[in-house]
């Protein structure tokens, strides 16, 4: 998967939202098994973060692939 997260120059992280993008039926797996493992525990910000990156992700993935 293409994940980029933008740091600011004191190397923290920035407000700028986390980008992931499913190129591959693979990575489409690895998102979904990603979701499951952050949905069964508590999660931090970053996780929240990632979290809904992730959700995105694969919605954007199902409207590109999902024969309807």
């Amino acid at each position: 998967m293409k994940t980029r997260v933008q740091h600011d120059p004191a190397e923290r992280a920035s407000d700028a939202p986390t980008k992931i993008q499913i190129e591959t039926p693979e990575d489409y797996a690895l998102a979904l098994r990603r979701i499951e493992a952050l949905n069964r525990s508590q999660r931090s910000q970053n996780e929240g973060a990632e979290l809904e990156a992730l959700n995105q992700a694969v919605r954007s993935w199902d409207s590109r692939h999902v024969a309807g």
